[in-house]
């Protein structure tokens, strides 16, 4: 049995938004009243365990508005403290953790390894230094964009693209993040920019939370052509469990099928040692039916083993993969 045999890894999620502006503890469930529940709390510490995701990708995320008055770093290093601190509260339940072999460790231990991200490159505000204060707290995912262009670079779902892929800005963050140990992350990406990022750097590339363009055509979503650009750099490509970017014609509550469709599709593309998981769980979203929350984790292994996937796949494509970047 491989040391991953039992360690599940989400590649990206938001319950920091949760934890640090509304409160909520990590060990309780809080459903929403709204449909679809995008304002709910689903990641449950303890569920988690349960269910064998014993690393999480906690994803720190600073709104864009201008009506937001706090710095954009000052919000992202306020909800890196929230998470050490829920760390610390834990009693040894969640453990941060840099490297593979951290997460592991962990796991072995009975906890939760909990991962730092953040997402999109505006949380820098226009000063490279930021990124060394992340890398220092143990940040090892960077989103360079998110639904608008920023300093960095244009986002594939905006129609202004200011920068014709990376500014210049963002061609030097990319480049400095390797040495920093930071993976670049294209998700919200436009076109061009994850070309570049694919072009500039020599080390693994991700695409955390993301559909397969050629099942859904919307921006958001991956087209094959990068995917294997990725896998090639040693990478992997999170699915993500929002249904908007599964099915583009019943785009609000469709079975976990819809997602097995986008990873077989991915692992078609890329081969599957390249396919993670990133549900964007607690980001304003909601899931897929019969998916409330990591406690309903084993029905995408279950999914995944009707579909024709082997153990080893299985695993690797609900954990082992997205450690073997961080390994990296």
């Amino acid at each position: 049995m491989s040391a991953d045999a039992a360690v599940f890894m989400d590649l990206h999620s938001h319950w920091l938004i949760n934890g640090h502006y509304l409160r909520h503890p990590l060990s309780a469930l809080r459903p929403d009243r709204l449909p679809f529940g995008p304002f709910g709390n689903r990641i449950d510490i303890e569920d988690a365990a349960r269910a064998g995701v014993r690393c999480v990708t906690f994803t720190a995320y600073a709104p864009v508005s201008p009506l937001f008055w706090v710095p954009r770093s000052e919000a992202t290093l306020a909800q890196i403290r929230t998470f050490y601190r829920v760390a610390r509260e834990s009693g040894g339940r969640l453990r941060p953790a840099r490297t593979g072999v951290e997460a592991r460790a962990a796991a072995a231990d009975g906890a939760v390894a909990g991962v730092l991200a953040v997402e999109g490159g505006h949380s820098l505000d226009g000063n490279p230094a930021m990124l060394d204060a992340f890398a220092e707290l143990g940040v090892r995912f960077l989103t360079l964009v998110h639904f608008k262009a920023n300093e960095l670079g244009d986002a594939g779902e905006s129609s202004r693209k200011p920068w014709g892929g990376l500014s210049p800005l963002g061609r030097e963050v990319v480049s400095r993040m390797r040495a920093l140990r930071i993976v670049p992350d294209v998700a919200h990406l436009s076109d061009d920019g994850v070309h570049q990022v694919l072009d500039l750097t020599d080390g693994p590339v991700v695409s955390t939370h993301t559909g397969m363009r050629a099942l859904v055509d919307r921006p958001r979503n991956l087209p094959d052509g990068q995917a294997r650009g990725i896998a090639r750099s040693g990478g992997v490509v999170g699915i993500i469990l929002f249904p908007p970017y599964l099915d583009g014609r019943h785009p609000m509550g469709q079975s976990v099928d819809r997602f097995l469709d986008h990873v077989c599709h991915a692992a078609w593309v890329m081969g599957p040692r390249h396919v993670a998981v990133g549900s964007d769980m607690d980001g304003f979203t909601w899931t897929p039916r019969g998916l409330r929350g990591y406690a309903d984790w084993p029905i995408l292994s279950e999914g995944l083993a009707r579909r024709g996937f082997s153990p080893p796949e299985i695993q690797g494509i609900l954990g082992g993969n997205a450690l073997r970047v961080l390994d990296a």
